[in-house]
């Protein structure tokens, strides 16, 4: 269902609503996503007077998600 390597956008329930956000997956093994890190070097909000980032946008490094969770809601590959 996931390919490793592959960008993603996920929507889960966090807290008291749903919010979504891109991440590239680094394993799958069902249940479990696990989102990998960003490239060494990388800095969130650099330039960011020029074109800001929606926070929900951003990638959410490392993180663990499990797909069966009740909280998982979607994740749709991002092709570009």
């Amino acid at each position: 269902m996931f390919e490793v390597g592959r960008e993603y956008e996920f929507r889960i329930i966090e807290g008291a609503g749903e919010t979504s956000f891109r991440g590239t997956i680094a394993e799958y093994e069902h249940p479990l996503i696990k989102l990998a890190d960003p490239p060494a070097g990388t800095f969130v909000g650099e330039g960011l007077e020029e074109e800001p980032i929606e926070f929900n946008a951003l990638p959410r490094a490392g993180r663990i998600i499990n797909v069966i969770s009740p909280h998982f809601v979607s994740a749709v590959e991002i092709r570009e």
